[in-house]
Formats: structure tokens, sequence, C-alpha cells
């Protein structure tokens, strides 16, 4: 009776403090927003309105950020933000956290994201060793065997990593989206489900497949994660 009180006690702490957290984040951007922005604005209409508007900061931000996006989607404001690209690289430090900071938004990114077509598991870098990969396009060795090209990022920084190029037919697709495989990289396989259920099997010359829902593997051939 006592461990399961504890669990649900457990339970309940564990579900309340990423709702605290995800609030108090929240409080803290809608705060600084207000504090950043509304001296400009908030002035302006306590002299028209008679009262101020609490949130004015945050909402000036969104609209600063959508006049930003606009302003560098349109031919001028590319070649502008290029140019100022080109002075920012060339500054020691700035250049390395702008770098930085663009790779990560970069890589969630939905224009990053749709290079992707598919997460595969993969034997990397050796047999027995299973690696999450996003495959980027396909290609042909020289005897027209069709391969994947796969990127495989490292952990948990998935903006580095290597480039492989495996036979199709060696690789496993996997059941997840492309937004869920960057979360379990990212978790460094904490936020894994656990039921991946990928197998190699030695008795068919080194050809992998996936076992069948709700079999199990008897002859001990195999390893499953």
């Amino acid at each position: 009776m006592g461990a399961k009180l504890r669990r649900i006690f457990l339970a309940g702490i564990f579900t309340a403090i990423p709702v605290y957290v995800t609030y108090k984040v929240l409080e803290i951007i809608f705060q600084f927003m207000d504090r950043f922005l509304a001296p400009v604005v908030q002035p302006i209409i306590i002299h028209y309105l008679g009262f101020s508007i609490p949130g004015l900061g945050l909402v000036m931000m969104i609209i600063a950020l959508f006049l930003l996006g606009l302003f560098v989607t349109n031919f001028l404001g590319r070649a502008l933000y290029g140019y100022f690209e080109k002075i920012v690289v060339r500054i020691p430090i700035a250049s390395n956290v702008y770098s930085f900071a663009k790779q990560i938004v970069q890589t969630f990114s939905r224009d990053q994201r749709s290079a992707f077509l598919k997460v595969v598991w993969l034997q990397y870098p050796r047999q027995g060793l299973w690696a999450l990969g996003f495959v980027t396009g396909t290609s042909q060795s020289e005897d027209g065997e069709s391969h994947y090209n796969i990127f495989v990022p490292t952990t948990p920084n998935p903006t580095s990593g290597y480039v492989v190029f495996m036979a199709q037919k060696d690789t496993i697709e996997a059941d997840l989206s492309i937004e869920e495989g960057f979360k379990l990289l990212i978790s460094g396989g904490a936020l894994s489900r656990g039921s991946h259920r990928f197998r190699y099997d030695k008795t068919q010359g080194g050809s992998l497949e996936l076992p069948e829902a709700g079999s199990e593997s008897g002859d001990g051939s195999g390893s499953r994660q």
C-alpha cells in the first residue's frame, strides 16, 4: 500500500514539474517582452486611452517578428541580411555564437526537416550497434544496387553527424516521424518508447528484417531492443 501511494505521489510530482516550468518560462518571456517594448508604446496608449494594456510588449514583439520575417523573405531583405551575415562571421566571438545558434534553428526548421525523407535504423558504426539515421536521398552503386543517402546525427547535438551510403536492404524503416526521431536523439534515448523491435538475423547472410508483431526470437540468433 505504501509503495502504491508513493508511486501515485511521484506521478503527481512528475506531472506538475513540466507544467510549472512551462508556466514560469512563459511568464518570464511575457514579462521580458513587456519590459522591453511596452515602455515605447505604453505611454502613447495611456495618453489616448487613459489606461495601460497588459501584455502589449508581447504583442508588439509578435508584430515585430512578423515584419522581420516579411522583410527577409523578399529580394531586398535577403540581400541586406546576407550582407549582415558577412559582417557577423568576421567578428571572432560573435561568429561562433551566431553560427551555432543558426545551426540549431535550421536543424528544427520546417525547411530543414523537409530535406529528410524518413527515419531508418542501421547498424553503424559496426554490426550489433543500432543507430538512427535520416534518409536524405537515394543513389546506386556500380552494380546497380539501390542505396540510401543517410545522415546520422550525433547526440545530443544533432547539428553535426556523419553521412553514410548504405544498401536499402540493410536498413529498417523506423516507425517514427522526423520530429519523433529528433526528440529521441536529443533526449539521448530517454524519450524512447522502448518498442522499436529491430533485429539482426545472422542466418540471412547479413540482411535485416523486422520481426512480425507479437513474435519472439526463439533461436537466440538475433538481438532485440
